[in-house]
């Protein structure tokens, strides 16, 4: 429990802080006073947005070092004064104080706008709070190197600060004032996020080397293996960016009028009135802030170059990922429970166990494949029947709600409140909870009752989120290298059902016919996470 709940603050710590950072940069060079064509209130509005992501850096290091404590905690109760005297307690305090004072700045500057002095002051403190960072991660734990290591890690931290929380910022000011790039005003942001981006790429490139050092490394270890998915999601995100730019720098008579034949590619993104752009934008902060969570999470794991007994080798993970035929029948709960230490985590791994497992992802994936397939055939007008598709939700809830943790109620080999509080399956509680939330839902959305509601938004967010909890999911087991190879399949599965939730999400908001590809996304992604399912081994 302890560890998840570590890695969900230091992800909820990273995004304050790029919020903070990004926020700050934003306000002081993009919305500097007497700047022209800048949306009304956008800068107050920035820097109630910074001094916010300020505080939840704050609120996170004050919660990592209190779940630290009760990690810690014996009959004499939370040693709180040891951990706040260690060096992880002392950096925690350093970092609490950044962030007030980085609230404090930004709160101070609200009141007095055209500051210079406070407007400094709050550059200088969201910067430390960045640089912060650093020596709570992989580098200030090095031995040897240790000073250029924790300046490098620091200069990572702040160049994915000023651009992940500056996209945030620009897709809050451009939503909430509903306004487009045409005017100008936001072009100076392209120029300072490009520079992050060199930095963070550069330095992300210098860590990667450090920390994962060979391909072996890279495809054998939970942390090379994350950082692999980490720049897959940088790759899309420089994507998205791109569109982004290219839409920043089209004339801004395009938005209004026709445009001509020359300049048709580039005007076509921003002409249904300022609307596609804006939409575009929000996906691009939205995949920043998931790339921070995956950040955080690969900031848990121990760095690639160090993993050698427990490494696995190519062939064991291309096993993995080799197709076979679905897994229909499983061990009877008895037999389970007869061969399996079920709910200690320190027995190994038995046949029977992982029978039980392949079986309740095989199932589920067949469910989730089916609805893909079903909702795709909705989508060709040829079976209007299809769009009770949903429903299928229901029957993947009992199937799931029954088939995980067999430890539980199942077999009651584990009580209800012990077992409601096990890493694993808090997790996969959470998972059962969104399924039957997206079930109810999508249904109402596709039954044809009201489809206008915002009922129909959760779907893409349950999508998102369900994507965000692959990537930082955890599974209590004492073997490392199976834990690994356990989770290694969930990186694409979360790719996949991340495309599906955003591709849904932009046929939600963006009007037609800019709607129509990324409407023919989300279905068959939804289908390919089912295949994924289908094909899911443990090793």
């Amino acid at each position: 429990m302890i560890p998840l709940l570590l890695v969900w603050l230091r992800a909820a710590g990273l995004v304050g802080q790029s919020v903070a950072l990004g926020g700050a940069a934003f306000a002081l060079i993009v919305l500097r006073p007497g700047r022209r064509g800048c949306p009304p209130g956008a800068r107050d509005r920035t820097l109630a947005l910074t001094a916010f992501g300020a505080l939840l850096a704050a609120a996170a290091q004050a919660g990592g070092l209190l779940a630290l404590a009760a990690a810690l905690a014996d009959d004499g109760g939370w040693p709180l004064a040891a951990v706040l005297g260690s060096t992880t307690g002392v950096a925690g305090l350093i970092r609490i104080t950044m962030a007030a004072g980085a609230a404090l700045a930004s709160l101070a500057l609200r009141r007095v706008p055209e500051s210079r002095t406070r407007g400094v002051v709050l550059f200088v403190t969201t910067v430390l709070l960045a640089f912060t960072g650093a020596l709570a991660s992989h580098s200030a734990g090095r031995m040897g190197g240790r000073p250029w290591l924790v300046g490098l890690d620091a200069l990572h931290h702040a160049a994915a600060g000023i651009w992940v929380g500056g996209l945030i910022c620009a897709a809050v000011v451009v939503v909430r004032a509903k306004v487009h790039p045409g005017e100008g005003w936001l072009r100076p942001f392209s120029g300072l996020a490009a520079s992050a981006v060199a930095v963070l790429a550069l330095t992300g490139a210098a860590l990667s080397i450090e920390f994962v050092a060979a391909p072996a490394a890279a495809l054998g270890t939970s942390y090379g293996a994350m950082v692999l998915t980490k720049i897959a999601l940088f790759a899309a995100l420089l994507a998205m960016g791109a569109l982004n730019y290219r839409a920043l720098r089209a004339p801004l008579d395009s938005v209004d009028g026709p445009p001509s034949r020359s300049a048709r590619a580039t005007v076509l993104p921003v002409r249904a009135g300022s609307i596609v752009w804006p939409r575009r934008l929000e996906v691009e902060a939205g995949l920043a802030i998931v790339t921070v969570l995956l950040a955080a999470s690969v900031g848990s794991a121990p760095p690639a170059v160090d993993v050698r007994a427990e490494r696995a080798t190519f062939d064991e993970v291309r096993r993995v990922f080799t197709p076979g035929w679905p897994r229909l029948t499983a061990p009877t709960l008895a037999e389970l429970a007869t061969a399996s230490a079920l709910g200690d985590a320190e027995a190994p791994h038995t046949a029977e166990d992982t029978a039980w497992s392949e079986f309740g992802h095989h199932v589920a994936g067949l469910f989730i494949l089916a609805m893909g397939l079903l909702a795709m055939l909705e989508r060709s007008g040829r079976a209007p029947w299809a769009r009770h598709w949903p429903l299928l939700f229901v029957g993947l809830t009992g199937f799931v709600g029954w088939n995980m943790d067999p430890e539980g109620w199942q077999t009651g080999r584990v009580g209800f409140w012990e077992h409601l509080l096990g890493l694993e399956v808090l997790q996969h509680r959470i998972l059962l909870a969104l399924t039957a939330l997206l079930g109810l839902a999508e249904w109402r959305v596709h039954s044809g009752r009201d489809p206008e509601s915002r009922w129909r938004y959760v779907f893409p967010f349950v999508c998102i989120a369900a994507g965000a909890l692959l990537l930082t999911h955890a599974h209590d087991v004492n073997d490392a290298k199976f834990a690994f190879m356990m989770e290694i399949s969930h990186l694409p599965l979360a790719l996949v059902i991340l495309v599906a939730g955003w591709a849904r999400w932009l046929e939600l908001r963006l009007p037609a016919p800019e709607n129509v590809v990324p409407g023919r996304l989300w279905a068959p992604a939804l289908a390919l996470f089912g295949l994924l399912l289908v094909l899911y081994r443990e090793g």
